[in-house]
């Protein structure tokens, strides 16, 4: 049987457990009705604490052994409101849906990486480009069972360049420049979302040695700026990784670990050995 103690430390197991990091600016005040015991919670400057007797901004109400199911994390807090009614809320859905956030209990791992746009859609890759119908099917089964959130990256070629890149060699530098720093842009956006939220990122993962998204390697970078003639490989960033790195630097976030994965074109060795290096990277 669960006593009235319990019920406190329940509440108090529960409480501990919030993830504050998403309610900074979050001032409410909970009531909570357990069986036939009630508690007050205020959430102030990114923390909960019990209070005394106060108007109510929000109001929930369960069994003891529901209470349990939810503060030992058998129940998700989200579903036992919306899923399964166990247990009953009155307020405003936006406070209900921060407050699934904050007793977050479902599987998520929290580890994401960013990937080049063709590894997934190889479409957009160059006429003759692509040793798969659709995408990169070894190193995206690599990742799954690697645990990892897959966000796929804009291509900035497709974007600034056109699906078949009819623009390559005729867009000045700056031009192309400016549109692949936009596309950037919602990338790192993206970046910092996930990061003030207590994500982990464990790779902004190119595609070397393309001239857009390669990471350590480049080939034809000097060709799609319509600087040079140039299409051997050489050391160094492509286009829209070296503007990705720019944005990391102005907003102080130069820790992001950025790497590349050789493309795999068709017939071509060292499938294996690439697989490896990103098992290793992500086991970091």
């Amino acid at each position: 049987m669960i006593t009235d103690d319990s019920v406190a430390q329940l509440l108090d197991q529960l409480r501990k457990r919030a993830r504050m990091q998403t309610a900074r600016d979050w001032q409410r005040t909970i009531r909570w009705e357990v069986g036939d015991q009630t508690v007050f919670w205020r959430v102030s400057e990114g923390a909960i604490e019990s209070c005394d007797s106060a108007e109510a901004d929000m109001v929930l109400r369960c069994s003891a052994q529901t209470l349990e199911n939810i503060a030992l994390g058998k129940l998700p807090f989200f579903i036992a409101i919306w899923a399964t009614g166990d247990l009953s809320y009155e307020g405003p859905f936006t406070d209900a849906y921060k407050l699934g956030y904050l007793f977050l209990t479902d599987r998520r791992g929290r580890r994401i990486v960013f990937l080049a746009h063709c590894f997934l859609n190889t479409n957009t890759r160059f006429p003759g480009g692509s040793a798969f119908e659709g995408a990169t099917i070894p190193l995206i089964q690599t990742l799954l069972e690697s645990g990892v959130g897959i966000i796929q990256m804009p291509c900035p070629e497709f974007l600034c360049l056109g699906l078949e890149k009819g623009l390559y060699g005729e867009m000045s530098e700056a031009d192309m420049r400016a549109c692949f720093r936009q596309t950037a842009l919602t990338v790192m956006d993206q970046t910092e979302a996930y990061l003030a939220d207590g994500y982990e990122i464990l790779g902004i993962i190119g595609m070397n040695p393309s001239p857009s998204c390669g990471v350590e390697v480049t080939k034809g970078k000097g060709t799609m700026l319509g600087i040079d003639r140039d299409t051997s490989e050489k050391e160094g960033s492509g286009v829209f990784i070296e503007e990705l790195q720019k944005l990391a630097g102005e907003r102080r976030m130069n820790d992001l670990p950025f790497f590349g994965v050789r493309r795999m074109l068709p017939g071509e060795g060292g499938l294996e050995e690439r697989l490896e290096d990103v098992k290793r990277r992500l086991r970091r």
